[in-house]
Protein backbone atom coordinates (compact mmCIF):
# COMPACT_ATOMS: atom_id res chain seq x y z
CA UNK A 1 0.00 0.00 0.00
CA UNK A 2 2.58 2.84 1.13
CA UNK A 3 4.69 1.66 -2.48
CA UNK A 4 1.31 2.47 -4.27
CA UNK A 5 1.19 5.56 -2.06
CA UNK A 6 4.70 6.99 -3.15
CA UNK A 7 4.31 6.03 -6.92
CA UNK A 8 1.47 8.23 -6.94
CA UNK A 9 2.75 11.13 -5.08
CA UNK A 10 5.68 11.22 -7.15
CA UNK A 11 3.88 11.24 -10.28
CA UNK A 12 2.78 13.87 -12.58
CA UNK A 13 0.22 12.35 -14.04
CA UNK A 14 -2.82 10.14 -13.49
CA UNK A 15 -1.47 6.49 -13.73
CA UNK A 16 -3.66 2.83 -14.53
CA UNK A 17 -3.52 0.11 -11.93
CA UNK A 18 -1.33 -2.11 -14.93
CA UNK A 19 1.71 0.81 -14.48
CA UNK A 20 1.81 0.91 -11.23
CA UNK A 21 2.10 -2.79 -10.66
CA UNK A 22 5.01 -2.51 -12.56
CA UNK A 23 6.63 -0.14 -11.59
CA UNK A 24 6.58 -1.63 -7.96
CA UNK A 25 6.59 -4.86 -8.85
CA UNK A 26 3.26 -6.60 -7.60
CA UNK A 27 0.58 -7.81 -9.49
CA UNK A 28 -2.22 -5.78 -10.95
CA UNK A 29 -4.87 -7.33 -8.72
CA UNK A 30 -2.93 -6.68 -5.49
CA UNK A 31 -2.06 -3.00 -6.75
CA UNK A 32 -6.19 -2.51 -6.97
CA UNK A 33 -6.86 -4.17 -3.54
CA UNK A 34 -3.74 -1.86 -2.05
CA UNK A 35 -5.87 0.86 -3.81
CA UNK A 36 -8.96 0.57 -2.15
CA UNK A 37 -7.57 0.07 1.03
CA UNK A 38 -5.39 3.37 0.38
CA UNK A 39 -8.42 5.32 -0.95
CA UNK A 40 -10.52 4.48 2.00
CA UNK A 41 -7.32 5.32 4.41
CA UNK A 42 -7.51 8.76 2.76
CA UNK A 43 -11.16 9.33 2.85
CA UNK A 44 -10.95 8.51 6.75
CA UNK A 45 -8.53 10.84 7.27
CA UNK A 46 -10.22 14.04 6.07
CA UNK A 47 -7.35 15.78 4.84
CA UNK A 48 -7.07 18.10 1.94
CA UNK A 49 -5.46 15.32 -0.08
CA UNK A 50 -7.61 12.92 -1.90
CA UNK A 51 -6.68 9.72 -4.08
CA UNK A 52 -9.24 10.30 -7.40
CA UNK A 53 -9.97 8.04 -10.17
CA UNK A 54 -10.46 9.53 -13.63
CA UNK A 55 -11.50 7.28 -16.17
CA UNK A 56 -9.38 4.00 -15.63
CA UNK A 57 -6.75 6.27 -14.03
CA UNK A 58 -5.59 7.36 -10.47
CA UNK A 59 -3.86 10.73 -9.41
CA UNK A 60 -2.88 11.87 -6.03
CA UNK A 61 -4.06 15.35 -5.37
CA UNK A 62 -6.03 18.46 -3.16
CA UNK A 63 -8.82 18.28 -2.75
CA UNK A 64 -11.26 20.74 -4.63
CA UNK A 65 -12.27 22.71 -1.30
CA UNK A 66 -8.08 23.31 -0.75
CA UNK A 67 -7.23 23.96 -4.50
CA UNK A 68 -6.96 27.89 -4.12
CA UNK A 69 -3.85 27.13 -1.55
CA UNK A 70 -1.86 24.78 -3.96
CA UNK A 71 -2.69 27.57 -6.47
CA UNK A 72 -1.00 30.55 -4.59
CA UNK A 73 2.18 27.94 -4.11
CA UNK A 74 2.54 26.41 -7.52
CA UNK A 75 4.11 28.40 -10.54
CA UNK A 76 1.83 28.88 -13.70
CA UNK A 77 2.44 26.61 -16.48
CA UNK A 78 0.64 28.47 -19.01
CA UNK A 79 -0.35 31.95 -19.58
CA UNK A 80 -3.77 33.75 -18.76
CA UNK A 81 -4.52 33.86 -22.70
CA UNK A 82 -3.11 30.62 -23.06
CA UNK A 83 -5.82 28.79 -21.04
CA UNK A 84 -8.41 30.81 -22.31
CA UNK A 85 -7.99 29.99 -25.12
CA UNK A 86 -8.00 26.28 -24.21
CA UNK A 87 -11.25 26.75 -21.97
CA UNK A 88 -13.29 28.50 -25.25
CA UNK A 89 -11.74 25.48 -27.22
CA UNK A 90 -13.32 22.98 -24.18
CA UNK A 91 -16.01 24.39 -24.14
CA UNK A 92 -17.25 25.32 -27.44
CA UNK A 93 -15.42 22.05 -28.90
CA UNK A 94 -15.84 20.76 -31.52
CA UNK A 95 -14.76 24.49 -32.80
CA UNK A 96 -13.13 25.58 -35.76
CA UNK A 97 -9.69 27.67 -35.22
CA UNK A 98 -10.93 30.42 -37.64
CA UNK A 99 -14.05 30.76 -35.38
CA UNK A 100 -11.92 30.75 -32.44
CA UNK A 101 -9.70 33.62 -34.08
CA UNK A 102 -13.13 35.51 -34.56
CA UNK A 103 -13.09 35.16 -31.08
CA UNK A 104 -9.88 36.17 -30.11
CA UNK A 105 -7.47 37.56 -32.41
CA UNK A 106 -4.72 36.45 -34.52
CA UNK A 107 -2.70 35.67 -31.54
CA UNK A 108 -4.62 32.84 -31.07
CA UNK A 109 -2.71 30.30 -33.28
CA UNK A 110 0.27 30.74 -30.98
CA UNK A 111 -1.70 30.14 -28.56
CA UNK A 112 -3.14 26.64 -30.31
CA UNK A 113 0.19 25.74 -31.35
CA UNK A 114 1.05 25.81 -27.71
CA UNK A 115 -1.57 23.79 -26.88
CA UNK A 116 -0.93 20.93 -29.21
CA UNK A 117 2.46 21.07 -28.04
CA UNK A 118 1.43 20.44 -24.85
CA UNK A 119 -0.69 17.40 -26.30
CA UNK A 120 -3.94 19.31 -25.08
CA UNK A 121 -5.78 19.95 -27.92
CA UNK A 122 -5.87 18.29 -31.50
CA UNK A 123 -7.15 19.74 -34.67
CA UNK A 124 -8.36 17.97 -38.18
CA UNK A 125 -7.86 19.86 -41.37
CA UNK A 126 -11.72 20.35 -42.47
CA UNK A 127 -11.60 22.69 -45.75
CA UNK A 128 -9.45 25.95 -45.20
CA UNK A 129 -9.32 26.07 -41.63
CA UNK A 130 -8.78 23.36 -38.72
CA UNK A 131 -11.47 21.89 -35.92
CA UNK A 132 -10.53 21.70 -32.80
CA UNK A 133 -11.05 19.32 -29.39
CA UNK A 134 -9.73 18.67 -26.19
CA UNK A 135 -7.24 15.95 -26.02
CA UNK A 136 -7.70 12.41 -23.33
CA UNK A 137 -4.46 14.13 -21.65
CA UNK A 138 -6.74 17.58 -21.48
CA UNK A 139 -9.18 15.88 -19.36
CA UNK A 140 -6.75 13.87 -16.98
CA UNK A 141 -4.17 16.84 -16.32
CA UNK A 142 -7.79 18.83 -14.77
CA UNK A 143 -9.36 16.24 -13.83
CA UNK A 144 -12.14 15.94 -16.09
CA UNK A 145 -13.87 12.11 -15.39
CA UNK A 146 -15.54 13.19 -19.40
CA UNK A 147 -15.12 11.11 -22.17
CA UNK A 148 -17.57 13.28 -24.76
CA UNK A 149 -18.04 17.23 -25.30
CA UNK A 150 -21.18 17.54 -23.66
CA UNK A 151 -19.95 16.19 -20.40
CA UNK A 152 -16.75 18.63 -20.54
CA UNK A 153 -18.76 21.33 -21.14
CA UNK A 154 -21.33 20.30 -18.33
CA UNK A 155 -18.31 19.99 -15.62
CA UNK A 156 -16.80 24.03 -17.50
CA UNK A 157 -20.49 25.04 -16.82
CA UNK A 158 -20.47 23.57 -12.94
CA UNK A 159 -17.20 24.70 -12.07
CA UNK A 160 -17.89 28.57 -13.25
CA UNK A 161 -20.90 28.44 -11.41
CA UNK A 162 -23.45 28.55 -14.24
CA UNK A 163 -25.26 25.39 -14.59
CA UNK A 164 -27.51 26.42 -17.46
CA UNK A 165 -30.74 25.26 -17.54
CA UNK A 166 -31.96 24.23 -21.28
Amino acid sequence: MRKVEAVLFSSENPLRVGEIAEIIGHTSREVSKAMRKLREEYDRREGAIEIARIGNKYVMQLKEEYLEYGYKMGKKEMSDEVLKTLAIIAYYQPITQSRLREILGSRVYDYVDELRARGFVYGKKAGRTIVLRTTKKFNEYFGIDASKPEEVKKFLEEKAGGEKND
